[in-house]
């Protein structure tokens, strides 16, 4: 952008500088006219004319007859430069000064516009006679231009607004709405083992010999890993419900020496079944809970080791509700 600021502003000071060297050379043209521009027939008249004068600047007195006195106009209009653009252009054109040295006083005959050339006096060079005029004007550049104006230019067709076919628009099918896919049941994780908690009151133990006999009355039995099972009958038989371990580590048992054991708790744990029992076998591991937690003396906390609430076992219970509700 910043060179094209600086191409036009270096063509308009040369665009300046052209006009003022033309308008300089114009001037000079207009104060020393050339030769040329000058009547030939004055140019050769004026030696003669000038032997007609003395040294007082008076002629002598010539009676001319009409005759003659019209020749000399004739030959001097055939004498007189023709302005072609052939010889100088068109605005060089100067008019003709008048002579310095003053002319005698002598009659001169009127010239008529409409008066007859004889024939004798054609110029071969035509083929028809022209007619004199009784005074020729000079011709001024600005003149020349006014009485020769330039043919007008044709004014340029109206271009008519191109006509572009445009194809029709085509309505665009409506989407079709996607089906959704079908939302895959992600499988739910469920909580394997539920937990309670049996603990001693603080500063307390459950003694071994207690533990055993509520062990026994409530459907315990001592079995696999060393630890207590509940099973489907009391008499032991049957898939094991849920079982019972001493929260000392290793969390086992010896029966033969319960007299003498002693703990601060036991956790009592259900693992999930195959649905459609669920629900069940946990509530029947919390009521055998509550039955050990009345006769130890003891208190009941979630596997947070937070007391057990009414919201915590039913929030246990919806969940194997939905549990054993894949079972249907």
């Amino acid at each position: 952008m910043q060179d094209l600021r600086i191409i036009l502003i270096i063509l308009g000071a040369m665009a300046i500088a052209a006009l003022l060297i033309h308008g300089l050379w114009t001037s000079k043209k207009e104060r020393q006219p050339s030769m040329r521009n000058k009547p030939m027939g004055k140019v050769a008249s004026e030696p003669a004319a000038n032997n007609d004068f003395d040294q007082d600047g008076i002629g002598r007195v010539r009676v001319v007859s009409g005759r003659k006195a019209a020749e000399p106009v004739a030959d001097s209009r055939r004498a007189e430069p023709r302005f072609s653009a052939l010889d100088d252009d068109e605005d060089e054109i100067q008019p003709a000064r008048p002579a310095l040295k003053p002319q005698p006083a002598r009659p001169a005959p009127a010239v008529q516009a409409t008066e007859q050339v004889p024939e004798d006096e054609f110029d071969p060079l035509f083929d028809e006679p022209e007619r004199p005029f009784a005074h020729v004007e000079p011709v001024s550049p600005r003149g020349a231009a006014e009485r020769e104006p330039e043919p007008a230019a044709a004014p340029a067709p109206e271009s008519q607004p191109e006509v572009v076919a445009q194809a029709a628009p085509v309505a665009e099918p409506a989407p079709q709405p996607r089906p959704e896919p079908a939302l895959r049941e992600v499988p739910r994780t469920w909580q394997d083992v539920y937990v309670i908690n049996l603990m001693a009151r603080p500063n307390q133990q459950i003694e071994g010999a207690a533990l055993m006999r509520a062990l026994t009355v409530n459907g315990f039995h001592f079995g696999e890993m060393d630890i207590f099972h509940h099973h489907q009958t009391p008499a032991g038989q049957g898939s094991v419900l849920f079982s019972l371990i001493n929260m000392v580590k290793p969390g086992t048992f010896n029966p033969e020496a319960m007299s003498s054991f002693s703990t601060p708790g036991v956790s009592i744990f259900m693992q999930l079944p195959p649905p459609g029992m669920a629900k069940n076998q946990f509530n029947l591991m919390v009521q055998t809970a509550e039955n050990l937690a009345e006769e130890l003396d003891a208190l009941l906390f979630d596997v947070e080791r937070s007391p057990i609430s009414p919201d915590y076992l039913a929030h246990c219970r919806e969940q194997l509700r939905d549990y054993d509700s894949q079972a249907e």
